[in-house]
């Protein structure tokens, strides 16, 4: 696995459960950005796609998990 890429200012306090865990719909939502940003940036290889979700869960875990944002942070730090 890459390094964790977990290099943003945090945003907010963090929404997830306190074991780390996201709920069905956070879920969703990381789900959707990262396959959204994979799709923009036409990434396929699970190398690359893992680099991405690692971030992606990065942003999470900072409480980052409204659609927009999500996706406009994941665009400056990808």
């Amino acid at each position: 696995m890459f390094g964790s890429g977990c290099d943003v200012v945090p945003l907010r306090e963090a929404v997830m459960s306190a074991y780390g865990v996201a709920d069905a719909d956070e879920l969703a939502i990381l789900t959707k950005a990262l396959n959204d940003y994979c799709s923009k940036h036409r990434i396929v290889s699970a190398d690359e796609r893992e680099r991405i979700a690692v971030k992606v869960m990065c942003l999470f875990k900072q409480g980052l998990i409204d659609p927009d944002l999500l996706s406009a942070e994941l665009e400056r730090v990808g």
